[in-house]
C-alpha cells in the first residue's frame, strides 16, 4: 500500500556552463515567422553552452531527506521516468509514493538543457536516433521489427516511444561530464544517485569525484568504461550500490554473431565493480530480475506493465541499505 503523496516544493533550475564568444560567423538573411518582415541575423556574439535542467519534487515527510536524482541514457531525456507505456505514472511518481525526494534531469544537449552551435561549439553532427537503432538498443528483439518472445514491451507503442527520443552527440561527452560533476557537487546535502544505461558512463565518474555527497548508487543496465584495474574506486566503499538488470541478456539471445550494446556491462565493467566493491568490504547487490523470476523486461522496464514492481523492489532496497 503506498503512501498518499505530500508535495511542499516543484522547481527546476539549470546548472553548468560557461559562456562562449562566436565570432567571425556570416550574417543570416532569415525572417522569424511566414511572412515577417526580413532580418538579419547575427550568429556572433556570447552564448551560454554546456549547460544541464534539473526539475525537483521535494515530499512534506521523505523517508530520507535527499532525493533520488534519475540520470537518463543516450538518445534520452529525463522523460524516461516520467510515464510508462500504457499512460500510468512513471517511476518519479512510483519513488515519490514510496516516500522519496526525486530530481528529473536533462543532460547537456537533451530535452530542456538546450543545443549548443555547430560547428562552432560542437564540432560533431547531431546524431538521430533511427527505429531499428532504438529496436536493439532497447533489446526489444533480435532485429528490427522482431520481437523476443514473452517480452513485456508494447510493440503498438513503438511510435509513441520513438517520439520521445532526442538527438544525441558524439562530440560533447566532455560538457556533459563537466555539467553532471557540477551537479554531483552541488548536492552538499546528499544525493542518490540512479542512472540508466549510458547515464552510469557520467554518472559514476561525477560520484567518483564527488563521493562525499554520494549516499548511494543504482546503477540500471548503466554502462560505464571505468576500469576498477586503473581507477582507485576505494572513495566508493562505503556507499551502497545496486546493479538492476532485466531479460534477454544470455549468449542464447545472441543472432549471427550480434549481441546487445550493453552486453559488455552485463559481463565485464558493471560486474567488475560490483566484485571489486565486494573485495573492498563494501555493500553492492546484483539485482538481475530473471533470476528472481522476473522475466520479460527489455532495456526500457521502467515504461512496461511491471515497471511498479520493479520501482518497488529498487525502493525496497534503498530503506535497507541507505538511511537519512
Amino acid at each position: 500500500m503506498k503512501r498518499a503523496v505530500s508535495i511542499i516544493a516543484k522547481g527546476s533550475y539549470h546548472i553548468g556552463g560557461k559562456k562562449v564568444t562566436i565570432e567571425g560567423s556570416a550574417p543570416i538573411q532569415t525572417s522569424f515567422w511566414p511572412g515577417g518582415p526580413p532580418v538579419t541575423y547575427d550568429p556572433n556574439g556570447d552564448f551560454q553552452a554546456g549547460q544541464m535542467y534539473v526539475q525537483y519534487t521535494r515530499l512534506e515527510d521523505p523517508v530520507v531527506p535527499y532525493p533520488v536524482c534519475m540520470i537518463h541514457g543516450g538518445g534520452s531525456s529525463g522523460a524516461l521516468w516520467e510515464s510508462t507505456q500504457d499512460g500510468r505514472p512513471g517511476w518519479e511518481f512510483r519513488f515519490l509514493q514510496n516516500g522519496f525526494n526525486v530530481n528529473v534531469s536533462d543532460g547537456v544537449e537533451r530535452g530542456r538543457s538546450s543545443w549548443a552551435q555547430f560547428p562552432e561549439i560542437n564540432q560533431g553532427p547531431p546524431m538521430f536516433n533511427s527505429y531499428a537503432e532504438r529496436w536493439t538498443t532497447y533489446r526489444l528483439g533480435p532485429k528490427y521489427g522482431v520481437p523476443y518472445e514473452g517480452s513485456r514491451f508494447d510493440y503498438s507503442k513503438y511510435d509513441q516511444f520513438m517520439k520521445q527520443h532526442v538527438p544525441r552527440w558524439t562530440t560533447s561527452n566532455a560538457m556533459v561530464q563537466a555539467a553532471y560533476d557540477e551537479y554531483f557537487a552541488s548536492m552538499k546535502e546528499g544525493m542518490i544517485v540512479m542512472a540508466h544505461s549510458q547515464g552510469g558512463l557520467f554518472a559514476l565518474e561525477a560520484a567518483l569525484k564527488n563521493a562525499e555527497n554520494v549516499r548511494g548508487v543504482i546503477l540500471v543496465e548503466s554502462s560505464s568504461n571505468m576500469d576498477v584495474d586503473k581507477v582507485d574506486v576505494s572513495p566508493f566503499k562505503d556507499i551502497p550500490f545496486l546493479f538492476v538488470y532485466g531479460d534477454f541478456l544470455g549468449e542464447e539471445y545472441c543472432i549471427d554473431g550480434y549481441k546487445w550494446p550493453g552486453a559488455f556491462a552485463w559481463e565485464d565493467s558493471m560486474r567488475r565493480l560490483h566484485e571489486w566493491l565486494l573485495e573492498l568490504g563494501g555493500d553492492s547487490t546484483w539485482m538481475s530480475l530473471p533470476e528472481m523470476g522476473i522475466r520479460g523486461n527489455t532495456h526500457a522496464f521502467m515504461m512496461e506493465d511491471n515497471s511498479d514492481q520493479i520501482a518497488d523492489l529498487i525502493c525496497g532496497w534503498m530503506k535497507e541499505h541507505i538511511h537519512g
